[in-house]
């Protein structure tokens, strides 16, 4: 596996930002994108996460984007052991403003503010673990039906609902490990998309027009499967078992709304 450490610019920066056409490169790349970021220690013990580093894979594996980043506030613990990073790799960073914009731009992928906030159009899906945290250290916002994080996924979750490890889950989905020595963001991001993708695959069989309610209202499953106390009272045990539904959102329907998106193109 390619390590990102292995990169000589302090700054990966690909071809879309650089002014290429959106639609162009939409038409040849996937939608989804993987961050991954690795974080320093402010503050007076060191435990305040700071952003220090972070990367960008699409659904190729390619790096999109990679660059360190200039913490706000001085760092008082490096993390060495984990991150590698060091006083002098930072001094010269992007600054966290201009790393935000440069993400941003990526995942918007051309489109319009108001567009993403209401049904996403262009912009890409933000596949990452955790990735509310690493969203809070880059200071930045992404609306929540564009987000796929492998902590909060039910089926990815311990029983009580408690989040995995990434480590734990690259061992039990795709068979090998990771940071057995110092993070690589690069190697992390891949192992987060691997386990989008191998979710998302999953082939759940669903009649055309359940499937089409789900897809029409992703962020509200149950809205089109209501029925009354009085209803449900006279319902057998296979009868509620039939309308029965999971309480969240599955990722194959991602597959299912690209398809449809395709079927529907002009």
């Amino acid at each position: 596996m390619i390590s990102v450490s292995s990169i000589d610019s302090q700054v990966h920066i690909s071809d879309p930002v650089d002014g290429c056409n959106y639609d162009d490169w939409q038409q040849g790349r996937p939608k989804t994108i993987a961050l991954d970021c690795e974080m320093v220690g402010g503050g007076s013990d060191g435990s305040l996460d700071l952003c220090a580093r972070v990367c960008l894979v699409d659904e190729d594996e390619n790096l999109t984007f990679h660059s360190y980043v200039q913490p706000q506030i001085p760092v008082t613990d490096y993390r060495y052991e984990v991150t590698g990073l060091t006083e002098e790799q930072l001094r010269d960073a992007m600054p966290l403003k201009e790393v935000r914009e440069r993400i941003l731009e990526i995942l918007y992928n051309g489109e319009s503010i108001g567009k993403v906030r209401l049904d996403g159009g262009k912009a890409r899906l933000l596949v990452g673990h955790d990735i509310e945290h690493d969203l809070d250290c880059l200071r930045m916002n992404y609306p929540d039906h564009l987000l796929r994080d492998t902590a909060k996924y039910r089926p990815l979750m311990r029983t009580n609902l408690v989040s995995h490890s990434l480590k734990y889950l690259t061992r039990k989905y795709l068979g090998y490990d990771i940071q057995c020595g110092l993070h690589d963001p690069y190697e992390d991001c891949v192992s987060v998309m691997r386990i989008y993708k191998r979710m998302r695959a999953q082939d759940h069989q669903l009649e055309g027009a359940k499937v089409s309610a789900l897809l029409d209202d992703g962020q509200n499953l149950l809205r089109n499967f209501e029925f009354s106390n009085k209803e449900l009272e006279k319902m057998s045990p296979d009868e509620l078992h039939e309308i029965s539904r999971s309480n969240y959102r599955c990722w194959c329907l991602d597959s299912k709304r690209a398809l449809r998106q395709k079927a529907n193109a002009p």
